[in-house]
């Protein structure tokens, strides 16, 4: 379950630029569609799916920044500093403890959870945003590492 909780974790950072490469390919192809030698309709529908996996990526950024508003405080801090590289300001923050990993793992615990209490299930997440490529790049990887940490775990 949690993997794609890291994942979508993960791309988060990237959506924005990914949103602006897609709108700035839209308006490309639509300003040069006059001296393109395809068919209208086909040359339509691929602006259409451009347009939908623009809106998709700009859906999951919202319900990320909505599912992080809805977790406590300091997982918030923890899951900003691992997946978005965002320093926290309280002199306290204690990196080097084993409790933090501790938390980081509930942190993403609690981050899942939030998504699935929201109505963003696994299911969800495999039938609308696998089909995008970064986000299928990121997702395998994921799971590769997690094999990675498993087989550790287990033959140790």
């Amino acid at each position: 379950m949690q993997q794609y909780g890291k994942t979508i974790l993960t791309a988060y950072p990237l959506l924005s630029g990914y949103v602006t490469q897609i709108e700035n390919l839209i308006r490309k192809r639509a300003r040069n569609s006059f001296y393109l030698r395809v068919d209208t309709v086909s040359f339509a529908e691929q602006l259409l799916r451009l347009g939908e996996i623009r809106k998709d990526l700009l859906e999951l950024k919202i319900t990320i920044e909505e599912t992080l508003a809805s977790i406590p405080e300091y997982d918030r801090i923890l899951i900003s500093y691992k997946y978005f590289g965002i320093m926290p300001k309280d002199e306290n923050f204690d990196l080097k403890s084993r409790n933090y990993f501790r938390k980081q793992i509930k942190a993403l615990e609690r981050f899942s959870n939030a998504l699935v209490q929201s109505g963003y299930d696994s299911e969800w997440f495999k039938n609308k945003y696998l089909k995008i490529a970064f986000i299928s790049g990121i997702y395998q990887r994921t799971l590769l590492e997690e094999g990675k940490k498993h087989v550790r775990e287990n033959f140790s």
